[in-house]
């Protein structure tokens, strides 16, 4: 991860939106009487099918898709009428408000059971950035890990988190004395998180069994199995211009884009040995993708203008060599920020962006790229902002979609067509489902900067 850069921000001013590191707290409309959330933190929650939530004062709420079951887990030191500013290098400045204490980037273990979030405390001497691992259902936290200055990842983001896809095992980007960092925490309860990679820019994927990652730091390419500890490592270099490898569902496979003939291209290799690649498509500079959950095509986003944060070519590129399936392209298209496959992989939803009316739009299509559905327009929170900057990072610990892959939750404020079909709407960002088939309207939960759906 890395902070967001001029081209970045300069969308975020063409859209009116400020990538600072907390959306607008004040006057933000709050919770019904009916949808106050239980601090009753004793009692059990279901932890299947639920959304997790940052409020706009930094506390962390999970609640059932139908917007019950509203569950506060944060709470003892509360933040009151501002969030604490960032620095433009990145530092957290401490602010003479009456700000305490507060909770972002929350993201669900595998079987969700837990939660782990950034805690960041503002006292009078000094700034406390931690991570947190809670229990989901009671609130209950350890601190796994403590900064040990003030520093992001990425604009608004004093960490990165990501668990792994099974077990137990959590990793997180810092800031630390020594650069950007890459952390393991085994999951046990006292267990120290341990430094496995250092370099930036950094990012990765675990492998669906947790046992190996594929990381991207600087040029250079590793599969690391396992991730941490006496490594068997493999590595080498690519020019190519992308962020993060994606490494197949069964783990034999990874892909990636180097330079070709002049060009891009992206490669598969078997992480059994990395130097047998081959070469699938030509793709453009920049360019971002995803393997399918089912393994059989990969999601391909690239850009005919280097240098661009968004793309103007969408495509499915099935790896056994079958036509490619183009889903957006060209001037005629609007341009796409952000993709994300479903569960299942059965489904593609993405955010195009509409320059002309300054918002984003979600827009959902079968893997066939039949149908399209467009569903609603919005505009991002500035966490929403930041994790659509770096979607093909988040997907692999964000997820928007639910586990049924019917419906999508996402954190903004209704776009002016949203506006017009569904009428008058509450000020300040808000957390909505979406239903992918279109056949209902975007249902509010509340108040919130960032939702995130469990995977389970």
């Amino acid at each position: 991860m890395l902070f967001a850069n001029k081209t970045l921000l300069g969308l975020a001013g063409s859209l009116g939106i400020v990538a600072a590191a907390c959306s607008n707290a004040p006057g933000t409309a709050v919770l019904d009487p009916s949808q106050q959330p239980d601090t009753e933190i004793d009692r059990e929650v279901g932890q299947v099918d639920r959304i997790a939530y940052v409020s706009p004062n930094g506390n962390l709420l999970t609640v059932n898709p139908d917007g019950g079951d509203l569950a506060q887990l944060t709470g003892g030191l509360q933040a009151e009428d501002a969030m604490p500013g960032f620095g433009s290098h990145g530092s957290v400045q401490a602010q003479p408000a009456r700000v305490k204490e507060y909770y972002t980037w929350p993201t669900w273990s595998a079987d969700g059971t837990k939660l782990a979030a950034s805690r960041v405390v503002i006292q009078e001497e000094r700034t406390e950035i931690t991570v947190q691992v809670m229990d989901s259902r009671t609130g209950r936290s350890e601190t796994v890990f403590e900064n040990e200055q003030p520093g992001l990842v990425a604009d608004g983001a004093p960490h990165y988190i990501y668990w792994a896809p099974t077990g137990n095992a959590l990793s997180f980007l810092s800031s630390t004395p020594e650069g950007l960092s890459l952390f393991v925490w085994g999951g046990a309860p006292g267990d120290a998180a341990a430094a496995v990679a250092s370099g930036g820019p950094l990012y990765y994927q675990w492998a669906n069994d947790g046992g190996a990652m594929a990381l991207h730091i600087g040029t250079e390419i590793i599969w690391a199995k396992p991730p941490a500890g006496d490594a068997s490592r493999q590595s080498f270099q690519s020019s190519g211009n992308f962020r993060v490898p994606t490494i197949s569902p069964d783990g034999a496979s990874l892909a990636y884009v180097d330079q070709a003939d002049g060009g891009m291209g992206l490669y598969i290799a078997p992480t059994s040995d990395l130097s047998q690649a081959r070469r699938i498509l030509d793709v453009g500079s920049p360019s971002a993708f995803m393997w399918s959950p089912d393994g059989t095509q990969i999601a391909v986003a690239d850009q005919s203008v280097s240098g661009a944060p968004i793309y103007d070519r969408l495509m499915l590129v099935p790896v056994d060599g079958s036509p490619v399936t183009t889903l957006s392209s060209g001037r005629s298209s609007e341009d796409v920020w952000a993709f994300f496959w479903s569960p299942a992989g059965d489904k593609l939803a993405w955010v195009a962006v509409n320059t002309a009316e300054r918002e984003l739009e979600w827009v959902v299509a079968p893997s066939d790229g039949s149908d399209a559905k467009r569903l609603f327009s919005f505009q991002p929170s500035a966490e929403v902002f930041i994790m659509l900057s770096f979607f093909d990072q988040y997907a692999y610990s964000h997820s928007p979609w639910s586990p049924d892959g019917k419906s999508l939750v996402v954190a903004g404020s209704k776009g002016q067509a949203a506006r017009r079909s569904n009428g008058r709407t509450p000020a300040g960002d808000r957390v909505y489902v979406l239903d992918v088939d279109g056949a209902s309207e975007p249902r509010d939960l509340g108040a919130g900067v960032l939702a995130i759906w469990s995977w389970n």
